[in-house]
């Protein structure tokens, strides 16, 4: 899970660079900060907002590959969308892409923040919008690249499964385990894992999971995702 703070913009400066508290918070639109600058990290840009940002802009999420903090409580409509409608209706998430930072870890955190946001505002992973909704803009940049490390369809799957219902006691549904027609893809898949143990791309207990039956299809796919971005 993702360190979660706040260091919250005062009322003074708020009012300066939002719309108020109107918000509907009916969406929520994913950004990339295009600043590349080392140390240009979340807490960089939390400071950033609280000291009275120069642009007339705002934002209430900071995410990077050590935690996320916000800025604004979501009932601010900030000044992120580029349009009238994405300001009023949208809580703002800004993934830090500073050279010096983890960007794999920075979206791993960002989907961690997403799928808490949607269950505490009862939203649905059909609510996740880029900036591209709302202005045209190439935003999130490094996230629609063709190259992109984590596309936005894998980013969506990587949080898609914390939304699912828990389950008591901490036991998983068995249909969201994987399951094998026959021994030879098993085989193969145990293989897949075990390479990326000896190569110390994961740790080893991603192979004692799957060899206890426990693994999900969604633990798969996520680890998948990670395996592919660790490749020298």
């Amino acid at each position: 899970m993702v360190q979660i703070r706040q260091h919250l913009v005062s009322a003074a400066v708020a009012i300066k660079v939002t719309g108020g508290r109107k918000n509907t918070r009916r969406k929520i639109c994913i950004h990339e900060t295009n600043n590349t600058k080392k140390g240009s990290g979340a807490d960089n840009h939390a400071r950033l907002q609280a000291n009275s940002n120069s642009r007339q802009a705002s934002w209430h999420w900071s995410v990077d590959d050590k935690e996320a903090v916000q800025s604004f409580t979501h009932d601010w409509q900030c000044w992120a969308a580029g349009s009238t409608k994405g300001n009023n209706e949208a809580i703002h998430i800004e993934m830090c892409v500073n050279v010096d930072g983890d960007y794999v870890r920075t979206v791993q955190n960002t989907a961690a923040l997403v799928a808490k946001i949607l269950k505490e505002e009862n939203l649905t992973i059909n609510d996740v919008l880029q900036h591209n909704f709302y202005s045209g803009k190439n935003c999130p940049r490094e996230m629609r690249s063709t190259s992109a490390p984590i596309p936005w369809s894998s980013f969506l799957q990587m949080f898609k499964s914390n939304l699912q219902p828990s389950i008591p006691n901490n036991i998983e549904k068995d249909d969201d385990k994987m399951q094998f027609t026959n021994d030879t893809t098993k085989a193969a898949v145990r293989d897949y894992i075990k390479q990326a143990v000896d190569k110390k791309k994961i740790d080893k207990s991603w192979l004692d999971k799957f060899d206890q039956g426990t693994m999900t299809s969604g633990d798969f796919e996520g680890l998948k995702i990670i395996i592919a971005q660790r490749i020298n």
